[in-house]
C-alpha cells in the first residue's frame, strides 16, 4: 500500500502479537502516528521518525536496487535441493512439475508448501522426506472474473480478501463477498493471511476434520466449488463438504469458484466466536445462505463449524424451511427446535462444552433471522443482529513532571527501546554459539501421581546428535532446587523427578543433543515405565473440594482474627457465597532459558533469572562446588513477572548438570509447551463467605475460608492475600482462615500481584454481593464500611465525579431496557496497596577519568520494567550530568552478590536508591575537588579527581531498613457491553486514577499501569487453564489454546491518570512504585460484568438472584450466566 495505510488498517494488524509488559496502547500509538488518518494530536505525541535513505553498505551511493535484482532468476528453472537424512526441496513453476515429482519420489512422504502456516495449528509430521515449494506456479495465483469468480487455490487470504473486495464493488451478484471478507478477516492474523493460502487452510480441514476452518465453511454455504487435479490432467469439481473426506494424495488443490448470488434473491450471512477479538479459533462460527421467493424460502445453507468433525449442514433445519415464511415466529421456533434436535456437539477438552456450543449455534441461527429483515424485527431485538463492533481505540495520560528535576520525573522512552525494536538487544539465547555447544530438553513425566519404575532412555540414545541422558542418580549433589528452606516453603522441590511423578508433565531427566530439534525430538523416545497410578487425581483445588479431599488441606500460617469478630452482633441481612479464580500463566515472551559454559575454574553461567543469588546457590548444592566457581550473568529478561524468580533455578540447574557433565557448553531453552507443563502459574484461589451486614450496607461481621491451589508443594507464601483482603475497609470484626491445597500440577509460584490481586478481588466481590443483597448502590456499601480517615474516602467521591459514573449509570440503563441481546455494565473498584520492602541490594556506581561516562550495575533484573531507564535518570538526577554520559552494565552475582528476588515492586524503587547512594558517595569524595574547582566542567572535576587519588567507584547496599512502607491509593472505573447471544465482552472504557508520587519516569510508569492492567484483562476474561481430568495433562498448553488478551481487546478508551500533586515522603525521591499495583483493579472488570449479566437475566424472566461469577468469565460462562434459552428468540 506504499505506506498509505489508515489507524483501522494498524490496529488490526497486531493480531498476530502478544504484549504481555505495556498492555499494547503506546505501540498501537506509536504506529497510528504513521498513518494517512493520523490525528494531529496523536502525531504531536509521538516522535517524528525520520526518512531512512537506502544506502547501499557496498558503494556508499544510493540504493539503485540493481543487487535484488541480480539475485532474480533470468528464466524459470526448478530448483531441487538434497539434505541429509533423504531430504529434498523442490522449487517448481508449473502444475506439471508437481506430478513429475509424485511420480519420482514413489510413496515417500511428502507436502505441498505454499504458505507453511498449518505447523502453527497442528506440528509437521518429522517423517516428511520431500518439500515441494508450489508458490511460483501462476495458475495456483491467478484469478479470473466471468459468471463466477476463479480464484486460484495458491491465493493467500489478503489477496484473496483484496479480491472480493473490489469484486463485491463492481459486480451487485458478488455483493454477498463483502460478508466472506469480514469473515476471512477474523482468520489467524494479518501475517498468516498475508501467506497463508486458500489451499493451505482447506487442506487442514481435509487431513484433520475436527479443524473448526472458517473458510471451508463460509465457501459450503456460498455453494462454491473447488477443483481437483490429478495426474495426467483428471479433473473433479467438488464441493468443501466433499473435498474434506477425499483422499488427497498426490492430487492438487486448482482454485475454487464462487457463483453468482443476486441479492434480491440470496441473503447471506456469517458469524464467527472466539475466546478474544483476533487470533483465535472459533468455539462455533455459522454460515447461513437462504434463496427466497416472496416471502417464501426456496432453499438453504445452514452450516455450522465447531460442533463435530462430520457435522456441516443442519439438513434437518434446511428440509423444514423449504417453503416456509423464515419472517414469523412461529417459523423461527419451529426451525430453532428442529435445530436443537440434530445438533450433537462432541466434547474433546480444551474445548468449550457441548452445552454451550450447542446453544451458540442456535443463537448464531437467531442472529441469522434476526439480520435477515430488520424492519421485521422488533426495536429491542435488532441489536442482536450483528456482532459487537469495535471503533478505533483510544487512550488519555494526564501526569505530572517537574521540569526543574529533569531528566528526573520526565517521560522519557525506554533506554533500551530502540535496541529492542531493531532486534539489537541481547536476551540468554542470543548469545552466540559455542564451538562443539549441545542443547538440552526435558524429559516429562506422562502421568500423576505416579512411582516411576524405570526409565529406559536406550531408543533416544540411538537418535543421531543424541549425546547423552541425565537423571536424578547423575546429580553430584542435592536433587533440589527449591532453597532457604522455611523462608521459601516446607518442601524441597526435585530437579528431576526420582521415585515419583507428582504431577503430568514434571521433570524426570534431561536430553543433551547436538541440536535444539533433536533434544527435544528424543525426550519423546524416552520410555517411562510406572506403577499403578493412583486412580483418581485432583489437578486443580476446585477438583479437591469437590472430591471434600480433605487430607489434601493444609493450614497455612497468615489466618486473621479481628478483635472484635467473636463479640460481633448478628445483621439484619445474610450474606453467603463462594468466589473462584483460576490460575494464570505468565506468558512472558520469553521461555525459561539458560546458557552454561564450562571455564576453567567451574561454569559461566546466563540464566533468565529474577534472583540471581538463588540460582547461584541451587547450582552449587546441585554440584556440590563452591559458589565462588559460578559466574552468573543477566543483561535482562524476556518479560519475568514473579515466573522467573525460583522456577528459572529449576532449568538453571539442569543445564548446569549437562555442561558440568560433559564439559561443553550447553544451550536449554524450554518450548512454549514445555515451559507451560512443567513451570507452575498464579495461584488459584476459591473463597467461602459469610457476612453479616445492616440495612444500611455495614458490615458486623465477616467471616472468609479461602483455599490456595499450591500444586505439588506448599512453597512460595501467600501471605499477602491476608493483608490485601482488607483492602480500604474496616477489618475489626473479621476472620478470615487460609488454606493450601496440594494438587497435582506444577508447584505454583508467583505470578503479577501475587496474593495481593487474590486478596482485593475477593473483597470486592463481597462488597458487590452485600450491594445485592442490601439493594444498594455498590459504591455506597464501600463508603460505609471504610474507616473515617481513610485517604480512600476523599478520593472516591472526586473519582466517582469525575468520571460520571451516576450519568452514565443511568446512561447504562436506559440502553439495557431498549437492548434484549445487548447489555451494559459499570463498575467502580477501590484499591488499597501497602508497599512494604524486604532484602537487600547491591549497586556499584564507576566513572571513567578520561571522558567522565559513567557505569552503573546493580543487583536488581531488567525485564521490561523500565528499571534500567529509572536508575539512569536518577543517577544523571543526582550527578548533574546528561543521561548520554551513563551505560547500564548486566547484572552479575560478582558486582551485585547476595541480593534479592527482583519482584513485589519495589526493586525499581530499592535499586534506584542504592544507586542514588552510591552517586551521593561518589560526590562526596569529589566534593574538594568541585569546590577547589567552582566553575570546571564534569570532565575537569572527575579527571582532577583521578589525579588526587579519589576512589571513583563506590557500591552501596540497599537493605530493608533504609526505607519506610508507604500505601499506594487507587481507583478504576470499567464499563463494558456483552452480546447476549454469544458470551463475547467488550470493553468500552476503562478509567484509572492511581498515586504514583512524584513518578520517576512518566511514561515509563503509564506503560506499568497499563500493562498489569491488561495483564488483568486476560485473568478475568480470556485465559483458561484446562486439565484432563483423568491424567492431569494441561490441555491448554501453547497459543492455539491458551489465549491472553490482544491489541483489539484492550479497553477502546482507556483513560490512566497519576494522582497530582501528590508527593511520597518515605518514598525514593518522593516516588511510588507502580508494577503491579493496577492488576489489582482489574477486579472492576468482573463487577461491571455481572451488572451487565444481571440485566440479561432480568429480560429472561430469572430471579434476582446473586450471579457467582469467577476467573476467567470466558464467552461460554458469560453467555451460559445470561440464561439464555431458545424459546426467548423471538422476532417482534
Amino acid at each position: 500500500k506504499q505506506g498509505k495505510v489508515t489507524m483501522e488498517e494498524i490496529e488490526n494488524s497486531f493480531g498476530g502479537n502478544i504484549c504481555r509488559c505495556t498492555g499494547y496502547r503506546p505501540i498501537l500509538d506509536a504506529f497510528k502516528s504513521l498513518a494517512v488518518d493520523a490525528d494531529q494530536k496523536l502525531k504531536d505525541k509521538c516522535q517524528d521518525i525520520e526518512d531512512l535513505t537506502k544506502i547501499c553498505p557496498k558503494t556508499g551511493s544510493a540504493c539503485a536496487g540493481k543487487c535484488s535484482a541480480a539475485g532474480k532468476p533470468n528464466q524459470r528453472k526448478g530448483l531441487h535441493l538434497s539434505f541429509e537424512q533423504d531430504r529434498e526441496w523442490h522449487k517448481v513453476y508449473d502444475v506439471s512439475d508437481i506430478f513429475a515429482i509424485f511420480e519420482s519420489i514413489g510413496d515417500r512422504p511428502y507436502t505441498l508448501v505454499g504458505g507453511n502456516t498449518a505447523h502453527g495449528v497442528y506440528r509437521r509430521s518429522e517423517d516428511l522426506e520431500v518439500f515441494i515449494d508450489i508458490n511460483a506456479i501462476e495458475v495456483l495465483r491467478s484469478h479470473s472474473l466471468g459468471t463466477s469468480l476463479t480464484v486460484g487455490a495458491g491465493t493467500t487470504l489478503t489477496e484473496l480478501m483484496e479480491l472480493m473486495t473490489k469484486t463485491a464493488k463492481k459486480n451487485p451478484s458478488f455483493s454477498y463477498l463483502e460478508h466472506l471478507v469480514r469473515h476471512v478477516d477474523l482468520i489467524a492474523n494479518v501475517p498468516v493471511r498475508n501467506t497463508g493460502t486458500i489451499a493451505g487452510n482447506l487442506s487442514i480441514k481435509n487431513q484433520h476434520n475436527e479443524f473448526p476452518s472458517d473458510l471451508y465453511l463460509i465457501l459450503e454455504a456460498a455453494d462454491a466449488t473447488l477443483t481437483v487435479l490429478e495426474a495426467h490432467g483428471k479433473t473433479s469439481i467438488v464441493k468443501p463438504s466433499e473435498y474434506v473426506t477425499m483422499n488427497m494424495a498426490k492430487k492438487v488443490l486448482l482454485n475454487v469458484v464462487l457463483p453468482p448470488l443476486d441479492p434480491k434473491v440470496y441473503v447471506y450471512r456469517s458469524f464467527k466466536v472466539m475466546p478474544r477479538a483476533q487470533n483465535a479459533h472459533a468455539y462455533v462460527n455459522g454460515a447461513f445462505l437462504v434463496k427466497t421467493e416472496g416471502s417464501s424460502i426456496i432453499s438453504s445453507n445452514i452450516c455450522f463449524g465447531g460442533i463435530n468433525p462430520q457435522f456441516t449442514h443442519a439438513t434437518k433445519t434446511e428440509a423444514f424451511l423449504k417453503g416456509r415464511n423464515l419472517l414469523t415466529n412461529e417459523t423461527v421456533q419451529g426451525a430453532l427446535k428442529v435445530l436443537a434436535e440434530e445438533l450433537s456437539p462432541d466434547w474433546v477438552l480444551p474445548d468449550a462444552s457441548p452445552e454451550y456450543r450447542k446453544n451458540l449455534a442456535i443463537s448464531l441461527f437467531y442472529k441469522f433471522v434476526l439480520s435477515f429483515a430488520p424492519e421485521s424485527v422488533k426495536g429491542e431485538f435488532k441489536s442482536g443482529a450483528t456482532v459487537l463492533e469495535r471503533p478505533l481505540s483510544s487512550g488519555t495520560q494526564k501526569f505530572d513532571t517537574i521540569k526543574e528535576n529533569w531528566p528526573l520525573n520526565k517521560d522519557i522512552p525506554k533506554i533500551e527501546g530502540l535496541l529492542q525494536t531493531s532486534g539489537e538487544a541481547q536476551y540468554a539465547n542470543d548469545l552466540p554459539a559455542y564451538p562443539n555447544e549441545l542443547y538440552a530438553a526435558f524429559v516429562q513425566g506422562t502421568e500423576a501421581h505416579a512411582k516411576i519404575l524405570a526409565i529406559d532412555p536406550s531408543d533416544a540414545l540411538k537418535l543421531p546428535g543424541v549425546v547423552a541422558f541425565y537423571t536424578a542418580k547423575d546429580i553430584p549433589g542435592a536433587n533440589n532446587f527449591m532453597y532457604f528452606k522455611g523462608f521459601m516453603g516446607p518442601h524441597d522441590e526435585e530437579i528431576f523427578a526420582s521415585e515419583k511423578a507428582l504431577y503430568h508433565g514434571q521433570p524426570i531427566g534431561l536430553i543433551v543433543a547436538e541440536t535444539f530439534n533433536q533434544a527435544n525430538r528424543a525426550t519423546k523416545l524416552v520410555k517411562v515405565q510406572y506403577d499403578k497410578p493412583d486412580k483418581v487425581r485432583y489437578p486443580t483445588v476446585k477438583d479437591v473440594l469437590r472430591a471434600k479431599a480433605t487430607e489434601r488441606l493444609h493450614d497455612m500460617p497468615y489466618s486473621t482474627l479481628g478483635e472484635e469478630f467473636e463479640a460481633a452482633p448478628e445483621g439484619e441481612v445474610k450474606v453467603k457465597g463462594r468466589f473462584e479464580i483460576g490460575g494464570q500463566y505468565h506468558y512472558t515472551m520469553e521461555t525459561q532459558t539458560c546458557v552454561c559454559i564450562p571455564i576453567e575454574d567451574g561454569l559461566d553461567v546466563y540464566s533468565a533469572t529474577q534472583w540471581i543469588d538463588f540460582t547461584q546457590i541451587a547450582i552449587s548444592k546441585m554440584l556440590k562446588v563452591p559458589e565462588n566457581s559460578l559466574n552468573l550473568y543477566v543483561r535482562r529478561l524476556g518479560g519475568g513477572y514473579g515466573g522467573k524468580g525460583t522456577r528459572a533455578t529449576l532449568v538453571a540447574c539442569a543445564t548446569a548438570l549437562a555442561a558440568h557433565k560433559t564439559q561443553r557448553p550447553v544451550r536449554f531453552v524450554m518450548t512454549l509447551e514445555a515451559n507451560m507443563e512443567a513451570i507452575g502459574k498464579r495461584y488459584a484461589v476459591v473463597s467461602d463467605y459469610e457476612v453479616d451486614v445492616q440495612k444500611d450496607g455495614r458490615i458486623t461481621k465477616l467471616y472468609n475460608e479461602y483455599v490456595h491451589d499450591f500444586g505439588s508443594s506448599l512453597n512460595e507464601s501467600m501471605g499477602h492475600c491476608a493483608e490485601f483482603f482488607k483492602n480500604c475497609y474496616d477489618n475489626k470484626a473479621w476472620k478470615t482462615v487460609a488454606k493450601g491445597a496440594v494438587t497435582e500440577s506444577a508447584s505454583n509460584t508467583w505470578c503479577r500481584a501475587p496474593g495481593t490481586t487474590e486478596g482485593i478481588a475477593m473483597v470486592e466481590t463481597i462488597m458487590e454481593h452485600v450491594a445485592h443483597a442490601t439493594g444498594l448502590d455498590p459504591l455506597d456499601v464501600r463508603m460505609v464500611n471504610m474507616p473515617q480517615d481513610l485517604k480512600m474516602r476523599e478520593l472516591m467521591p472526586q473519582f466517582r465525579a469525575d468520571v460520571e459514573y451516576d450519568e452514565r449509570r443511568k446512561e447504562i440503563e436506559q440502553f439495557n431496557r431498549e437492548n434484549r441481546w445487548r447489555k451494559r455494565g459499570l463498575a467502580i473498584t477501590p484499591m488499597r496497596y501497602p508497599l512494604g520492602y524486604f532484602g537487600s541490594i547491591t549497586a556499584l556506581v564507576a566513572i571513567y577519568h578520561t571522558d567522565a561516562t559513567v557505569v552503573i550495575t546493580h543487583g536488581g533484573i531488567e525485564m521490561g520494567q523500565g528499571m534500567n531507564t529509572k536508575v539512569a535518570q536518577v543517577a544523571a538526577h543526582i550527578l548533574g550530568i546528561p543521561m548520554s554520559l551513563i551505560k547500564i552494565k548486566p547484572s552479575s552475582n560478582m558486582t551485585s552478590p547476595n541480593s534479592i528476588c527482583t519482584g513485589g515492586s519495589m526493586t525499581s524503587e530499592t535499586v534506584a536508591f542504592a544507586v542514588m547512594k552510591a552517586c551521593q558517595i561518589l560526590l562526596e569524595r569529589m566534593k574538594p575537588i568541585r569546590e577547589e574547582m567552582k566553575d570546571a566542567s564534569w570532565e575537569t572535576i572527575v579527571e582532577n579527581s583521578y589525579y588526587k587519588n579519589v576512589d571513583l567507584c563506590a557500591t552501596y547496599m540497599y537493605k530493608a531498613s533504609d526505607l519506610e512502607g508507604y500505601i499506594i491509593w487507587g481507583l478504576t472505573c470499567a464499563e463494558l457491553e456483552i452480546d447476549v447471544l454469544t458470551g463475547n465482552v467488550q470493553l468500552r472504557r476503562v478509567d484509572i486514577l492511581e498515586d504514583t508520587g512524584e513518578s520517576l519516569s512518566p511514561g515509563i510508569d503509564v506503560g506499568q499501569v497499563e500493562g498489569a492492567f491488561i495483564m488483568g484483562v486476560g485473568y478475568y476474561l480470556t485465559e483458561a487453564l484446562v486439565y484432563d481430568p483423568e491424567t492431569g495433562a494441561l490441555l491448554s498448553n501453547r497459543t492455539w489454546t491458551y489465549k491472553p488478551p490482544g491489541a483489539k481487546d484492550i479497553p477502546v478508551d482507556f483513560r490512566v491518570r497519576f494522582l497530582q500533586n501528590s508527593s511520597n515522603p518515605t518514598g525514593v525521591l518522593r516516588s511510588k512504585a507502580t508494577g503491579e499495583p493496577a492488576m489489582n483493579m482489574t477486579i472492576a472488570i468482573l463487577c461491571a460484568l455481572r451488572n451487565a449479566i444481571q440485566s440479561a437475566r432480568k429480560d429472561a424472566g430469572l430471579p434476582n438472584d446473586w450471579v457467582p461469577l469467577g476467573a476467567p468469565s470466558t464467552p461460554d460462562q458469560v453467555y451460559l450466566m445470561a440464561g439464555n434459552s431458545a424459546e426467548q428468540y423471538l422476532l417482534n
